[in-house]
């Protein structure tokens, strides 16, 4: 019973209640006008889903909401690239600065690499990926 709610609530939705059908006592033909019915609404949800997905990309919206919509992947980007460059580059010639001149060492803040690598790894994969779609003429 909890696993199915679960189910419900984690995104599998319209399998989980295909699966409910399965489990109950319905002749042959009517569990398969049932998953017929399923299948439909979930085709209608994706359908919907991509309408979404394309009146997002085609947008023109001015002012700081337009701008976050076009501009969210570049600056999640540019944090990455700027957190890599404070964890391996500044903090270390700042340290090295500080040691040369004979300041006292304070703790220079460091970052979390697991996470920060995870996520430019990701990044860097789905930029890989879009390459190769590119060059195989998959998208524009």
């Amino acid at each position: 019973m909890v696993l199915g709610i679960g189910k419900l609530l984690g995104g599998d939705t319209i399998k989980t209640i295909g699966n409910v059908v399965d489990d109950m006592h319905f002749s042959g033909e009517e569990k398969e006008k049932l998953k017929l019915q399923f299948e439909e609404i979930q085709a209608k949800l994706k359908s919907k889903q991509m309408d979404i997905n394309l009146a997002d990309a085609q947008s023109t919206a001015g002012g700081l909401s337009g701008f976050m919509q076009r501009s969210w992947r570049p600056l999640i980007g540019m944090s990455a690239a700027i957190a890599i460059f404070w964890e391996f580059v500044l903090s270390k010639f700042i340290l090295f600065f500080l040691g040369v001149f004979h300041y006292e060492v304070i703790n220079i803040p460091q970052l979390d690499t697991g996470v920060l690598m995870t996520l430019v790894t990701s990044l860097l994969g789905l930029g890989t990926l879009r390459t190769f779609e590119k060059s195989k003429g998959l998208t524009k």
